[in-house]
């Protein structure tokens, strides 16, 4: 009964041996779900590709469903490397105090954001006075934090400026809100604005650029400290 017992006891420990090897030759990558998720994979694909082959190790790529989820993943070590924009970076490194920034890109030094309407009656952000507003994640760099900076900096105060103020989750989610007229103007990483331009995803005979916002440090690649 001893040996039994025994014989299970090492079973399991070999079996947790064989799950923490597989889970450490993994490299466990996200990303702040700035876009919509099924572009967020097509954008890894290569990048996961990419890193199999130079690594010799499976990489996985974890959705994740809010920006803060990025975050408390990458403190508690169940991911190893995630895209941070600027304002999420802060708060992994707060949380963690050794969170290392690996790799921006060169125009993540000099990133913008676009303040756009579809309203007629709008030419300006002093249009939009009194008028709805909508603003990405609450958590986003680009989306929400220096737009919000540089307009209270103009003496604008999002709260009491607009007439209401929303928060769509993402980049491409504001576009379209804007787009449907259920606001009637919003704010963006400048980067996505293009993208989606560029796609034909905008009607840019309804929906134009207001403005667009001084330059300021954004995403980086992240890993944890430890």
């Amino acid at each position: 009964m001893l040996k039994r017992t025994l014989a299970l006891v090492a079973g399991l420990a070999l079996s947790c041996s064989a799950l923490a090897v597989q889970a450490a030759e993994t490299l466990r990558v996200s990303a702040i779900p700035d876009e919509a998720p099924t572009e967020l994979l097509r954008k890894f694909k290569p990048l996961g590709a990419y890193l199999e082959q130079q690594l010799g190790m499976k990489v996985q790529f974890v959705p994740v469903a809010d920006y803060p989820a990025v975050v408390e993943a990458l403190a508690t070590d169940r991911l190893d490397l995630a895209w941070l924009g600027g304002f999420t970076f802060v708060q992994v490194r707060l949380k963690t105090g050794n969170a290392i920034p690996l790799v921006q890109r060169e125009q993540d030094a000099q990133f913008t954001s676009k303040f756009i309407t579809a309203n007629p009656e709008v030419k300006s952000l002093a249009d939009l006075k009194g008028k709805s507003f909508a603003f990405g994640s609450v958590s986003s760099t680009s989306g929400s934090l220096m737009p919000r900076f540089f307009m209270l900096k103009d003496g604008i105060k999002p709260e009491t400026y607009f007439s209401r103020v929303a928060y769509s989750g993402a980049h491409d989610a504001t576009v379209a809100w804007v787009q449907a007229g259920k606001v009637d103007g919003g704010v963006l990483n400048a980067s996505v604005w293009e993208k989606l331009v560029a796609a034909g995803k905008v009607d840019t005979a309804k929906v134009r650029v207001l403005s667009t916002t001084p330059t300021y440090y954004d995403y980086n690649w992240t890993v944890r400290g430890n």
